[in-house]
């Protein structure tokens, strides 16, 4: 028996491109590295002209002539101990995320004054059949896009993506393409590192001279935003930890919130876990094959913070993009989608304290019998029995009649499609003059026969004088009359 080295083709370099990344998770990926090298400031410029390069200039600690090249190097750094706010974890990123948009990776990187320039280009590599990176001098470096910011740098790194072939997949409108992409990118690096835009001293990140935004997908700064208590499960003495929400009903939105997409018409796929690594999200949304996506729970996040310790448990990709939890967690995971499913619900359900309250009265009601559900006019609110006993003989049929078939022809399907797709419902506002003559209409048909004041506590249960404000000092005005 004895050794054999195979050493492989430069093709395999170009096959690596097809690891599976997108351009925001590749762009995150760089960030990533940069937030690890300590920066402060991350800015993203893009050639959106001519599409010729895509760079992330940060100003973190840098790298020394050794250290780049051990960064270039294809077979990562995964043996390196990484510290415990790394944000790495196979050391591939640079290179596979990079390679994966464009064709050539420069690296321009300074510390201590010490300038080092280093590049893959794909098509030197092909030609002369050589894993040979290209080592940059000064005259090199002035011709990259973008090369005065490190130049003036004290220290910091600048990573130069060019050749997009892969990212702009032969686009007839270069410029449209481009400017799409940047624009979701903004909204996509302000989900991922939400938590480092925030805070005391947060990260700074823009992109061609934006500025980033964090977004909260868990709605914490909006009041009716229901949190469950933080539990810890633990796994060979690591804390993952769990915090569940339940956003708010489309109607308590905000304009403002109203307008994201994981808060419109596709709430319903964003609902799910978003699992953390080192406050960066690594996955958002889905129920990671525990349960289903259905439209009453789509008002549901659970926030997963894991460490990194438990990497292998959670089948971590290099793309740090998706997750599949460990067996020891899947038991409790679906224990917790039960309970938060059941809080989505009630948003839905009960659109407000008094609606879930046994002796509230509605106008409809729901009817369940062995064919499904359906609705049908309450008979017994009061308004209902007020106009009712004010029709001759004759017309109480043809009331009856006429209501039943309001019931029969209620549009439960656009009603669910339109809520389906978060579209706001339109609630007309009753003046006062309308609430007093449905009053007055219930004062002289004897549906309510009381002093003012247990008239406005009976009324305060039914709908729709249950919004009312004033409500007490129309009764009295109302009733008042009669005397």
């Amino acid at each position: 028996m004895w050794d054999e080295q195979l050493v492989p083709g430069v093709e395999l370099l170009e096959s690596m491109r097809s690891v599976g990344y997108s351009f925001k998770a590749a762009v995150a990926d760089i960030v990533d590295n940069s937030i690890a090298a300590g920066a402060q400031r991350i800015d993203v410029f893009a050639d959106t002209i001519d599409g010729s390069y895509v760079c992330f200039f940060d100003d973190g600690s840098g790298m020394d002539a050794r250290e780049a090249r051990d960064a270039l190097k294809l077979a990562g750094t995964r043996h390196v101990e990484r510290g415990a706010t790394d944000l790495g974890r196979f050391g591939l990123g640079l290179k596979t995320a990079s390679l994966s948009q464009g064709r050539r990776l420069t690296v321009l990187t300074k510390r201590e004054g010490e300038l080092t320039g280093l590049q893959w280009d794909l098509d030197f590599v092909l030609r002369t059949g050589s894993w040979a990176i290209r080592v940059l001098e000064d005259t090199d470096i002035d011709a990259a896009p973008r090369s005065e910011l490190i130049r003036l740098a004290d220290h910091g790194t600048l990573v130069i993506w060019e050749s997009l072939d892969y990212f702009l997949a032969a686009a007839h409108d270069v410029s449209g393409w481009m400017s799409s992409r940047l624009g979701e990118l903004r909204g996509h690096l302000g989900l991922v590192f939400q938590r480092f835009l925030e805070g005391r001293d947060p990260l700074w990140l823009s992109v061609n001279g934006i500025k980033v935004n964090p977004i909260d997908p868990f709605l914490e700064d909006n009041r009716r935003t229901q949190v469950s208590p933080v539990e810890n499960v633990t796994i060979e003495g690591h804390p993952v930890i769990v915090e569940s929400f339940t956003l708010p009903h489309p109607s308590n939105l905000s304009a403002k919130e109203r307008k994201r997409e994981d808060l419109g018409a596709r709430m319903r796929e964003h609902q799910g876990f978003y699992v953390y690594r080192n406050r960066r999200l690594v996955s958002a949304g889905g129920w990671l094959g525990l349960a289903k996506q259905d439209e009453l729970s789509k008002q549901t996040r659970v926030r997963v913070d894991i460490p990194p310790e438990l990497d292998h448990h959670w089948q971590l990709d290099i793309k740090k993009s998706r997750v599949e939890p460990p067996q020891a967690f899947r038991q409790r995971f679906r224990q917790i989608i039960d309970q938060v499913k059941v809080k989505s619900a009630r948003v839905h359900t009960f659109r407000g304290r008094s609606a879930a309250r046994a002796d509230f009265t509605f106008y409809w009601k729901v009817i369940e019998d062995r064919d499904g559900f359906r609705y049908a006019v309450n008979s017994d609110h009061p308004s209902v029995r007020a106009v009712r006993s004010a029709l001759p003989g004759g017309g109480v049929e043809k009331f009856d009649n006429l209501l039943a078939d309001l019931a029969t022809c209620f549009p439960a399907a656009d009603v669910y499609a339109r809520m389906a797709d978060n579209q706001q419902r339109g609630v007309p506002h009753l003046a006062d003059t309308a609430i007093v003559a449905r009053l007055r209409a219930l004062r002289d048909g004897g549906a309510i026969d009381a002093d003012p004041a247990r008239i406005s506590e009976a009324l305060g249960k039914i709908e729709p004088f249950n919004t009312v404000e004033n409500l007490s000092d129309l009764v009295t005005e109302v009733w008042k009359e009669a005397r």
